[in-house]
């Protein structure tokens, strides 16, 4: 039996069911091999299937590698958030597909994430594939606090906050060429360094 008589015994056998889509209570995750997600996606459009897969967009300086300053200086690249993984509903069943290895087991258990679990991973694919200048901090920032520099000629330079005003302007203190260096900058010039976003 061929790929294509497959897929249409499946795509048939879900149109004989005519159910409506039950509603989401978890989420089961279908490994499949790295760099073919996409590709599994189609697959999964063309079948009927829902399934979702977290990607992080950026925009890398072209010929010299880094990322660029402006989305349009540079070349877009797409990744996968979660390498060889698909995130599939309710444990829909999944006809056998090219590239896919099957669904990720964590040892004789079936891995499954909750809603909740999944309405964080979206929520974390979106704040990283906001542009920085639109990043929205939670709360204020403070002094003493550690950031990262996104913008200007100390790109990706960590210092700490040593002085802020009200007007969004600031000085970061960092360690560059063997001495501590003040910079005068904005809040869109720099990013908070913290275990979650804080988007």
């Amino acid at each position: 039996m061929n790929m294509q008589s497959r897929i249409a015994d499946f795509r048939n056998g879900v149109a004989a069911r005519g159910l409506a889509a039950p509603e989401v209570t978890h989420w089961h995750l279908l490994d499949v091999y790295p760099g073919r997600e996409q590709k599994v996606m189609r697959w999964f459009r063309y079948c009927g299937i829902d399934g979702y897969y977290p990607i992080e967009i950026s925009f890398v300086r072209r010929g010299v590698g880094g990322p660029a300053r402006k989305p349009h200086l540079g070349r877009r690249v797409v990744r996968p958030l979660v390498p060889g993984l698909i995130f599939v509903p309710n444990y829909e069943r999944v006809p056998a597909l090219p590239d896919v290895v099957g669904f990720h087991h964590v040892g004789e258990c079936l891995a499954r994430m909750s809603v909740g679990d999944m309405t964080t991973l979206r929520d974390i694919e979106a704040y990283l594939n906001t542009p920085r200048s639109e990043r929205r901090h939670r709360g204020r920032l403070s002094v003493g606090e550690l950031v990262r520099v996104v913008d200007g000629p100390f790109v990706e330079f960590i210092g700490r906050i040593e002085r802020l005003d009200s007007k969004g302007r600031l000085t970061v203190l960092i360690d560059a060429f063997k001495r501590s260096v003040s910079l005068q900058m904005n809040e869109m010039q720099i990013e908070p360094i913290a275990s979650t976003p804080r988007g």
